[in-house]
């Protein structure tokens, strides 16, 4: 059997984990937390079906109301939209220590080492090979390593170019998020949706959020800029002047987090390394939490690595991780981050336009929010695009931007077949610069596509 090390108690690496370790391998996993801690204090929400995909059993208490997402313009005259409830589809919550602390237990059960308290420093490089890794505690070798670090992992950062794997992300590729739970004012009147999110007064830097549960209001606000938290008090006005059940008392959280909201990694393995989560920036861009697709990815390396019988771990034969991810997963995320690309360019007035003139649905904008914009611009939404043109053409700056948009999902639909079946070094080359320099050509704004196109 082969020595694997875990790299970071991420959720997909734990999902690895359990798997490789029941199979009979060595598994280590080193965490950089103490025993019993988690950074994270907040609660997430996700789709059961991530965790069935995983073979993991769901905790009763973990299963909860489905919270569909509605958007909430500035003008009060102006009607929110909310997202039709996916047919068959059930929600989880759960807080972030617990589901963290539930995926440690049953890799331990399974026979996997957690070590708590170790930075990880650095990859250990033999020749074209990841052979271990540097931490606090000394040097640690193995046959493989499922790099589980996060969004600044320092295995990920410190890997050598030849390998191909993307070091950092860009300026639009994070999101500085503050996010915190107040008391909930129990004779105050409440919304009528609990998952409201909005946009800025002041054009779309960003984003903000409030869920409305029966014991606290969770607020988020995140930025594309890094911010203050002097600059959140208006912000925090807004919210509270929208929702009068928000009381000013914090009960936990308030602090800020980064946290990826971007494409997945053009190439996530090499010999002897594979990433997964949010070291291979696997988050669902327009709520930026990676959880689902985090368990599915560990479950998919999870069977690469063991239906590698020899137990090379190359990066030809990890490629079939990689290959199963962006078929099932990555595609679709990638598409989702093309429409987070409106985000920074938008303003929440030519929202509020969007949503008072109809011009969009709410089914439209479910497919917005899943990156499936050829459903908007097809099928039984066909019938209505003359009458969505003779709107955009009273609104010329949107509907320059809305074209962008859609212009990118189109290029994209030209980038996805050069996906490589099988890990050939210069085919995978090809690909990672190809999907690379498209992503990098659409953070720049829809006006500075518009320019270069019209010179």
């Amino acid at each position: 059997m082969s020595n694997i090390i875990v790299a970071g108690a991420g959720h997909g690496g734990l999902v690895s984990a359990i798997k490789l370790a029941a199979a009979g391998h060595k598994v280590t996993v080193y965490d950089r937390q103490k025993k019993g801690e988690y950074y994270l204090d907040q609660r997430d929400s996700f789709e059961a079906g991530a965790m069935e995909y995983a073979g993991i059993e769901i905790p009763e208490h973990y299963r909860a109301k489905s919270n569909s997402l509605t958007f909430v313009p500035i003008g009060d005259d102006t009607p929110a939209l909310t997202l039709p409830a996916k047919e068959g589809s059930e929600t989880l919550t759960v807080e972030r220590k617990e589901l963290h602390e539930y995926l440690i237990g049953l890799a331990e059960n399974a026979g996997a080492e957690i070590v708590f308290e170790t930075e990880i420093e650095a990859p250990i490089i033999l020749g074209s090979r990841v052979a271990g890794i540097k931490t606090n505690r000394g040097s640690f070798y193995a046959d493989l390593i499922i790099d589980a670090c996060g969004m600044n992992s320092p295995v990920r950062s410190n890997l050598p170019d030849f390998m191909l794997v993307e070091k950092s992300p860009a300026h639009f590729d994070v999101l500085h998020t503050y996010r915190a739970y107040f008391e909930n004012i129990k004779d105050a009147s409440r919304p009528e949706t609990d998952y409201n999110l909005y946009l800025y007064n002041d054009g779309t830097e960003g984003l903000m959020w409030l869920v409305t549960d029966e014991e606290y209001t969770d607020a988020l606000i995140a930025r594309f800029d890094e911010t203050s938290y002097s600059e959140l008090a208006p912000c925090l006005h807004t919210l509270s002047l929208k929702n009068p059940q928000m009381g000013t008392r914090l009960l936990r959280g308030g602090y800020f987090v980064d946290i990826p909201v971007r494409q997945p990694l053009a190439v996530m393995v090499a010999d002897g390394y594979a990433a997964v989560g949010d070291s291979a920036f696997m988050t669902y861009s327009l709520k930026g939490s990676g959880i689902a697709y985090s368990l599915r990815a560990g479950t998919m390396l999870a069977y690469a690595v063991l239906s590698d019988y020899i137990g090379l771990y190359t990066a030809e034969t990890l490629w079939e991780y990689e290959k199963q991810f962006f078929k099932e997963v990555g595609f679709g995320a990638c598409r989702i981050a093309i429409a987070k690309n409106f985000l920074p360019f938008v303003t929440a007035e030519e929202v509020d336009r969007m949503f008072a003139t109809g011009l969009i649905s709410s089914e439209e904008l479910e497919a917005f929010s899943e990156g499936k914009l050829e459903t908007v611009i097809k099928g039984k939404f066909f019938s209505t695009v003359k009458t969505k043109l003779q709107i955009l053409g009273e609104m010329p700056e949107l509907r320059s931007k809305l074209l962008t948009i859609v212009s990118n999902i189109g290029k994209f639909a030209a980038v996805e077949p050069s996906f490589p079946s099988k890990y050939e070094r210069t085919d995978v080359e090809k690909w990672a610069e190809k999907y690379n320099e498209f992503f990098n050509s659409v953070r720049r704004s829809p006006s500075e596509e518009l320019q270069t196109e019209n010179q």
